[in-house]
């Protein structure tokens, strides 16, 4: 067996018998690879040329900051960008000297550079999912959409056409990669270790991101902590929430809680989440939501896909606000009471559910 890990602690733990350590790139390899991430084309300017030397020998020899800060890089010819490109990454290095200290400040520096506001809060949704996780392209930017994270368009394939030109400009900086989704022939993103590591050093004061560590229950009621915004407990093994009274989170916006094998959700659990916006649901076991539901007056997206064993939906005429009911492959067997009063629904999604029929004048 190989362990490869960047903690040598971690191999002494697992009692390995042989250490080989990795060296990192010496200078002329973390130049070339730098001008290969580059893809400048042409020769660099002198001057120029100098600079970008200066900017690989901060990176340290160390691939992953090297591959990130040449993609932030990339069709940059004005010199002074350059020059300020070598500042920022000055600054950010001070008096740094651990491993992934050097790291987390070349790849924050990356981030800094995006600039635009819409793709930082793109890039950052993507810390919610688990580590290592394949992201289907299309699932996210209806993501995107439902957490109004984009510019307005007039219409959902607009939408959509902002979603890839963002996702493809992340690729481009080599800050998400493109990957395969294992079960099925769609592309999907992902993000590396580190740089999701880096991410949610960056949201810690926001987000609480227990996604994919095998939870049995959901955190205990100190960790939901009053100033949250959003809490991913996706790909976990939660089947009940029981002991817990509403979390005090009034600033929640975002609860995603799909794959789960949840089977009910107390009638209390909402009651202190009055500013929720979005509730994710998706691939649980869920029969019935709680009557809790109807009093989400801010709730944006309402997704429920994939619950195989959900039959009731409380009325939910009250929620003005919502513009995304997701009750694709349902056993829903009738439209939620109220939907007709749902004057910014954007999308209903009731494929492969179990409706029967739609009520005459619900549109």
């Amino acid at each position: 067996m190989i362990v490869i890990s960047r903690s040598l602690e971690v191999c002494h733990n697992m009692e390995c018998q042989k250490f080989l350590k990795v060296k990192v790139l010496s200078d002329e390899e973390a130049w070339k690879l730098f001008k290969n991430k580059l893809s400048y084309g042409k020769r660099l300017p002198p001057k120029v040329e100098e600079i970008a030397r200066e900017v690989v020998k901060k990176c340290a020899g160390l691939p992953l900051a090297i591959i990130t800060m040449a993609g932030s890089l990339r069709r940059v010819v004005d010199i002074h960008d350059w020059r300020d490109a070598l500042e920022e990454l000055k600054e950010s290095c001070v008096g740094r000297d651990v491993m992934e200290n050097e790291v987390f400040p070349i790849l924050l520096c990356s981030y800094n550079r995006l600039r635009d506001p819409i793709l930082k809060r793109c890039f950052l949704y993507c810390s919610l999912y688990p580590e290592d996780h394949g992201i289907q392209r299309h699932k996210l930017i209806s993501n995107f959409i439902s957490e109004g994270l984009m510019e307005r368009r007039r219409s959902r394939q607009a939408y959509f056409d902002q979603g890839h030109k963002i996702l493809n400009k992340l690729e481009n900086v080599c800050l998400l990669e493109r990957c395969k989704i294992t079960y099925s022939v769609v592309l999907g993103v992902k993000m590396h270790d580190l740089i999701r590591e880096m991410a949610l050093k960056i949201t810690k004061d926001d987000y609480m991101v227990k996604a994919g560590l095998q939870l049995n229950e959901i955190p205990e009621e100190q960790e939901w902590k009053e100033d949250l915004v959003k809490v991913s407990l996706m790909w976990n093994r939660i089947k009940g929430i029981s002991g817990v009274t509403s979390p005090k989170c009034p600033k929640l916006s975002t609860l995603l809680l799909s794959f789960n094998p949840l089977k009910s959700i107390p009638d209390s659990f909402f009651l202190q989440m009055r500013g929720l916006h979005i509730l994710n649901l998706s691939y649980t076991r869920i029969k019935y939501l709680p009557s809790s539901i109807s009093d989400l007056e801010e709730l944006n997206a309402l997704l429920l896909s994939n619950c195989h064993k959900l039959v009731f939906v409380p009325p939910l005429g009250n929620l003005k606000a919502l513009k995304d009911l997701d009750l694709s492959n349902s056993a829903i067997k009738e439209i939620p009471q109220g939907v007709e009063s749902l004057t910014n629904l954007k999308c209903l999604d009731t494929i492969g559910s179990h409706i029967e029929k739609i009520p005459t004048g619900i549109f």
